[in-house]
């Protein structure tokens, strides 16, 4: 991974106040979800967007990455591996957070499909915690200990999804709920396993009111 360039986008107001880090499903990288950024650095002048690539070769095909494997889908061998490679993940966020002179409270986590899975459960791992999460498309696969409680966390899917079916944000929602994490979900009539316009303007209000009662 450390030949790897992690694709970013700096904010347009220097220096960056928060760090936006954008985490992709499996078998892509982050050259995918950068291109998330135009549609949202509007609302976020002042962050700044950093996309590093799944911390492994994808294991099913010759190209893209992964942030674990999922060819065994079982719960306790994802959660297994989870716990694997999430030191990994911190390590690229840290590097990244002393570059800007930022820190948890200024960390943004946003992931999609598997980069939601790796990001929701990295965030409730932290003993730092970050600003707010944001997690489309994903499922949750609970750590064995959930240290941060106070992370809030946004949860989108589409109703329409047969990749990751959308029940899986109502046990996410149980979890959080028991867990006392604060968090919001949407399910999203009319999209599949995908991010809109609609999914990208309630992770910017989610941002913005997370930052408001900072």
């Amino acid at each position: 991974m450390s030949n790897l360039v992690h694709p970013e986008v700096h904010s347009t107001i220097l220096p960056a106040k928060k760090l936006v880090v954008l985490l992709h499903g499996v078998g892509s990288n982050g050259h995918d979800l950068i291109k998330l950024v135009p549609y949202i650095q509007g609302g976020l002048p002042d962050c700044h967007f950093m996309a590093p690539h799944g911390v492994e070769p994808y294991d099913m095909a010759a190209h893209g990455r992964q942030w674990f494997s999922l060819q065994d889908r079982a719960p306790y061998v994802m959660k297994r591996l989870l716990e694997s490679n999430v030191a990994s993940v911190t390590a690229i966020i840290k590097q990244k957070q002393i570059t800007l002179n930022l820190a948890g409270k200024d960390t943004i986590i946003i992931g999609f499909s598997q980069g939601a899975m790796m990001g929701v459960y990295l965030t409730l791992i932290q003993a730092e915690p970050f600003l707010c999460t944001v997690g489309f498309s994903g499922l949750l696969v609970a750590p064995s200990q959930c240290i941060n409680t106070t992370t809030p966390i946004c949860l989108v899917h589409g109703v329409l999804d047969t990749i990751v079916t959308v029940d899986a944000i109502d046990y996410a929602i149980q979890y959080l709920a028991d867990h006392k994490v604060p968090y919001s979900a949407h399910k999203l009539e009319d999209l599949a396993h995908s991010i809109d316009h609609r999914g990208l303007e309630i992770a910017i209000d989610f941002i913005k009111n997370s930052r408001v009662n900072q």
